[in-house]
């Protein structure tokens, strides 16, 4: 996940810190003020925290977040809680409100659900085909034989799975991983898609992963006959196939190239 932690001080290291070492791309952002500023200039961010001492000094950024439209998680966090100041923060948009301190690992799960559950998925277990991505311990396997996917890898195909059957663009991707303004070129996508492709054909797994030209990429469901080819392939240790791409076709539907 991009996670944007704005706080009332720059005192905020610490969680900046913890979840850049759980593998999420994390900046941090003050005053509060200008949460919904840097959220709609420096997004797209799956989730925001908003770190105060009180919940209600965490008003105005929320109304500024949710009156700017903007629709990723937010959640509140804070060292006085209010039964009172606590309702009014979901009333604004808050996504869930927290008393500090806080187990890193846990806020993590919570933003994850919540993000996931807004696009339709009810657990942290992701899967398409024979391949099965757990958010909880950031894990792919297929047939249950783990795959070893670097962070960058995991993160690309946690977006495809979240979003199946949804064409994304490069430009999608990059921002969610770097932000609109830094980070590589966008041709480096194609290495990690390269890689995940060969990683999971290598595991005995169908090709999930269409590349549609002229647009991005597209997670689809593999057909039973395409499973059975790729768990023959995985025993005769023979993994490699034709990599299939998808042309747009009138009525927005997707056609194999």
């Amino acid at each position: 996940m991009r996670i944007l932690v704005v706080s009332q001080s720059e005192q905020r290291v610490g969680l900046h810190q913890q979840l850049e070492q759980l593998g999420h791309g994390c900046d941090t952002g003050f005053p509060l003020a200008d949460a919904g500023e840097v959220v709609q200039f420096n997004g797209p961010y799956d989730a925001v925290i908003l770190h105060a001492s009180g919940i209600a000094d965490c008003f105005g950024a929320l109304r500024d977040i949710r009156r700017r439209r903007l629709h990723m998680a937010v959640v509140v966090v804070a060292a006085r809680m209010q039964a009172e100041d606590e309702q009014m923060a979901f009333h604004l948009g808050a996504d869930d409100v927290l008393a500090g301190p806080l187990n890193t690992k846990s806020l993590v799960a919570r933003l994850q659900a919540i993000r996931r559950r807004g696009l339709g998925h009810a657990t942290a277990t992701l899967s398409c085909g024979n391949v099965v991505l757990d958010q909880g311990q950031r894990d792919v396997t297929v047939d249950s034989r783990r795959v070893p996917v670097t962070a960058r890898e995991f993160d690309v195909l946690e977006t495809l799975m979240l979003h199946r059957g949804v064409v994304l663009t490069k430009e999608q991707f990059l921002s969610r991983s770097y932000g609109l303004n830094e980070g590589p070129n966008v041709r480096i996508l194609d290495v990690f898609i390269c890689k995940l492709r060969r990683k999971l054909s290598i595991a005995g797994a169908p090709e999930i992963i269409r590349t549609v030209w002229g647009s991005g990429f597209v997670l689809q469901e593999p057909s039973k006959a395409d499973m059975a080819l790729a768990r023959q392939r995985h025993q005769e240790g023979t993994p490699r196939q034709r990599r299939a791409h998808m042309q747009p076709v009138a009525g927005g539907m997707m056609a194999a190239a």
